[in-house]
């Protein structure tokens, strides 16, 4: 996307004045797309020029290159700017690039119908941290829903203890990740690396209002083809939904489900350590 962006931008503002020379030209890109990303309405030039700090001419002469580009949209009867379709399929393509719920979208929704639970994948991505890639809900009256797109702290919740019991992090590092953790009821580290051992024993992760109130995770994490573990399932449920036994019927049945997603997703290879 970068060499996308520089193009767009040399050819609107090569020798012009106005873009800070700290931003540089892909930065000021990247800058008018978050603002737009976030704002509640459509914007003018002269609002978005404000909130960047660019001159509004520069400004403009980028707009117009984004707008052939088709990363931003433009109403021509008031002249305001919205992200365009060229932006929502790059972002869409950035979350999910394996384009993994896809693949196992169908059979997701069908445990979650079956077992009146909502499911979530899980992407583990580059500094510690995990992104909700795909979401599927079951049928009953009251529903749990999570944002696609939503990004945590690798380690935290039930998925975190899955991933944590799968990678094997020192003891150091897992200290220190999880004293960046918050959570929703006291919880010490200690009690965490027993909640993780026990993961590692049953093959699933348990988060009971830690990291909610009144929701209760199951959760597994798994490897690509890779042999990366690179994905994390979570089973959500509310808090008292079902016993003891039942619930570790659904951790059971998520190892199932995980591993056969796991023959399925195909992702490029990473050393999730070193990036």
């Amino acid at each position: 996307m970068e060499n996308v962006l520089n193009r767009v931008v040399t050819a609107a503002i090569e020798g012009k004045p106005g873009v800070t020379a700290k931003r540089g030209a892909v930065g000021s890109v990247a800058a008018i797309l978050r603002l737009l990303a976030v704002a509640d309405e459509p914007m003018g030039v002269n609002s978005i020029a404000r909130a960047v700090s660019m001159a509004p001419s520069s400004c403009f002469k980028i707009m117009k290159a984004l707008v052939a580009q088709d990363f931003v949209s433009i109403d021509e009867y008031n002249k305001r700017y919205s992200l365009g379709s060229g932006a929502i399929a790059v972002a869409q393509r950035a979350l999910d690039p394996a384009q993994a719920y896809a693949t196992v979208r169908s059979r997701l929704e069908g445990s979650a119908q079956t077992q009146s639970i909502a499911i979530g994948l899980w992407r583990i991505i580059p500094k510690s941290r995990m992104v909700l890639i795909g979401f599927a809900e079951g049928d009953s009256q009251m529903r749990i829903h999570m944002a696609i797109g939503q990004r945590l702290p690798m380690y935290v919740g039930a998925v975190g203890r899955a991933i944590a019991a799968r990678m094997s992090p020192s003891s150091q590092d897992l200290k220190e990740s999880f004293d960046k953790l918050r959570w929703q009821k006291p919880l010490s580290f200690r009690e965490y690396v027993a909640q993780v051992e026990q993961a590692k024993r049953l093959g699933y992760g348990l988060d009971a209002g830690y990291f909610a109130p009144g929701v209760s995770t199951v959760a597994v994490a798994f490897a690509d083809t890779f042999g990366q573990v690179r994905y994390g399932l979570s089973g959500i449920m509310f808090s008292g939904q079902y016993d003891y036994q039942m619930t570790d019927k659904i951790g059971r049945q998520m190892i199932e489900l995980s591993k056969w997603a796991a023959g399925r997703l195909i992702s490029q290879p990473v050393d999730l350590k070193r990036a």
